[in-house]
This record gives C-alpha cells, sequence and structure tokens, in this order.
C-alpha cells in the first residue's frame, strides 16, 4: 500500500488529491471530498491508471450526491480526468440509473442514460450532471404524471422539468410545445407555445 499527496492546479482552482491504492480522493479548495473512487484493482499504464471494479462517490460542499459502480475505469496519470465503461449503474437525486459509457468533466457526462425515480422515468442520448443536483437532458424521453414526452434539450433539478421544444401524449392529447415546466412530485405540467389535437 502506498500514499501519494498530490497539490493539482487547473486554471487557478487549487485542489489536493490523496491517493491511497486502490483508492483516490479527491478535494475541493475549501478542503472538502469532491469525488471518490474505489477500485478492486488499480494498474498503472503508460497513459495513467486503469480500474477494475470500481465505485464512485461525488459530493457537492462535501456532502455525497451521485454514487456509481462500472466494471471498468480508465484515468490520466494525475486523476484529473477519468472515464467509465462496459456499463455502470448508481443512484443520485432520487433517481436510480443505467448508463453505457461516463466521463468526468468537471461534471459527469453519461451517455445512453436510463432512470427511474418514484414518479419519473428518464432516457436520454447525453446527460451532464453537475454535483449541485441539476441534470441536462440531450435527446430525451420521459415519462411522468400520465405523459409521455419528447424533446431535444431539458434540465431537471429539484424534481423540476423544463424543456424546449416538446412532443407530449397524454389523456387522449397530443401536444406540441415551444417549453415545458413540469413539477414531478405535484404531477403539473405547464406547456405554452401550444399545439393540441387528439391524440391517434
Amino acid at each position: 500500500m502506498f500514499v501519494l499527496l498530490v497539490f493539482l492546479s487547473f486554471a487557478a482552482l487549487a485542489q489536493t488529491t490523496t491517493l491511497t491504492a486502490p483508492w483516490l480522493l479527491v478535494y475541493d479548495p475549501e478542503g472538502r471530498p469532491r469525488w471518490e473512487i474505489r477500485m478492486e484493482n488499480l494498474i498503472r499504464t503508460k497513459d495513467g491508471w486503469e480500474g477494475e471494479g470500481v465505485s464512485i462517490t461525488l459530493f457537492f460542499e462535501g456532502k455525497p450526491t451521485i454514487k456509481v459502480q462500472a466494471p471498468r475505469l480508465s484515468a490520466d496519470p494525475l486523476g484529473r480526468q477519468w472515464s467509465l465503461s462496459n456499463g455502470l449503474s448508481g443512484e443520485g437525486q432520487g433517481l436510480k440509473f443505467t448508463a453505457k459509457e461516463a466521463q468526468w468533466m468537471d461534471y459527469l457526462v453519461l451517455l445512453g442514460f436510463s432512470a427511474q425515480g418514484e414518479k419519473i422515468e428518464v432516457t436520454a442520448e447525453k446527460v451532464h450532471w453537475e454535483l449541485s443536483g441539476t441534470l441536462e437532458l440531450f435527446s430525451a424521453e420521459v415519462s411522468v404524471s400520465g405523459w409521455k414526452m419528447r424533446f431535444p434539450y431539458g434540465r431537471y433539478t429539484e424534481e423540476l422539468l423544463v424543456a424546449e421544444e416538446v412532443e407530449a401524449e397524454g389523456y387522449g392529447l397530443a401536444v406540441r410545445a415551444n417549453h415545458l415546466e413540469l413539477r414531478v412530485t405535484e404531477g403539473r405540467a405547464k406547456f405554452t407555445g401550444v399545439q393540441v389535437a387528439r391524440s391517434p
């Protein structure tokens, strides 16, 4: 076992990284945990690190917000950037999710994303998940409160879904809307710029 303490500077943002094989813990400038990676196996390569049996916890202001498990991880030599492959699963913000791949880019990027919450189901080609809890959804489909909706871009945070250029079906109606605001816990959808027809 070895311990390596590294001081990193990214665009004037100082962070501290502690590497205790096979664990990697990164702190924010205030000394709070930012993310933690644990692996069953860790291998040093010419390009960085390869890990197997991976478990990741992401933190916001020192509190855990997202947990991810994956078969494989690749990271750069200092652990500043990493990616997950071969399918992964996790939970956060009241959602349990799976994805095909993930990458860390100061936020979590998930590809082939599928998630379920108590009152919502989401699939998206790509998701940007910020540590503060906001999910940006790209090419997404959502089922919630009797509605099935498709849209090219939306944001989901604190159980509020906001989306643009929405196509929705529900309650015998087909709706096209320029803008949607939907509070998941209340089951209340507000469409603006609407065209409504009976669904086929």
